[in-house]
């Protein structure tokens, strides 16, 4: 079973989120040039595989982030 069968993400494209990441999730974004801010508000673009999230401004290769790193903002 994937995360995204197990816990779909509850937010939708064009919602606003605030990013609050795992101390893991902070771990592996700390490398990249572009970095989220932690506690700043941001636009869902996207939502990959019905679990990750991607916003507006942030183009992590990976691709987006496990939505559990967001909150509704």
């Amino acid at each position: 079973m994937t995360p995204s069968t197990k816990n779909p993400s509850p937010f939708k494209v064009g919602d606003y989120v605030v990013y609050r990441p795992s101390d893991r999730t902070r771990g592996y974004t700390v490398m990249d040039d572009q970095q989220l801010v932690v506690g700043q508000r941001y636009r869902v673009a996207e939502i990959q595989k019905d679990a990750y999230v991607r916003v507006e401004g942030y183009n992590d290769p990976a691709g987006g982030l496990y939505w559990t790193n967001f909150e509704p903002g």
